[in-house]
């Protein structure tokens, strides 16, 4: 169950991020205008002092995020549904922000027909697309969860990155 994320502007400083933990905790992140990160953990919720105060530099911080957002391990469903795929994989395919397939649809794309990837969703805040179909566009920002057979992805990702994709394309279905 989501948890409420309060959110206070603290002028000349930056963004101050407080949450209730489950455990009955509390976690405070304040966010500075230069990128440095303070996270204080309060045992209880009532607590004046914090147990824990951690200091990031902004690289650090990105880089802890990705890891408690899943970014580094994949969950473990999703390696028991890739070994009942056999050969098939699926993989979280970042799109790059220079590729030439912004603001193209997937048909436009046609990433099927040209490498046997097939984009079965598209993440993205603040509502990801589940179902990919064949009209929806790719943005900046965007990692497409794809399916297809390990040997099919280079091509995939060369195309993703590099194009081309004219408006000569034949008709697609992803």
């Amino acid at each position: 169950m989501a948890r409420e994320l309060r959110e206070t502007r603290l002028p000349g400083v930056g963004v101050k991020y407080t949450c209730l933990t489950a455990h009955g905790g509390r976690l405070t992140v304040i966010l500075h205008n230069e990128g440095q990160r303070e996270i204080y953990w309060f045992r209880h919720v009532d607590d004046e002092e914090p147990e824990t105060v951690i200091l990031l530099e902004d690289d650090e911080a990105r880089q802890l995020g990705a890891v408690i957002g899943g970014a580094y391990e994949r969950p473990k469903v999703v390696e028991e549904l890739e070994m009942a795929f056999g050969e098939l994989s699926i993989e979280w395919i970042e799109v790059p922000d220079t590729s030439p397939a912004i603001g193209k649809t997937l048909a436009e794309c046609a990433f099927r027909q040209r490498t046997g990837i097939t984009i079965i969703a598209i993440l993205r805040e603040p509502e990801p697309v589940a179902g990919a179909q064949p009209g929806d566009v790719i943005e900046r920002g965007d990692t497409l969860v794809t399916v297809g057979k390990l040997g099919q992805y280079p091509a995939f990702r060369k195309l993703l990155a590099e194009g081309p994709f004219g408006p000569q394309q034949p008709e697609a279905t992803d």
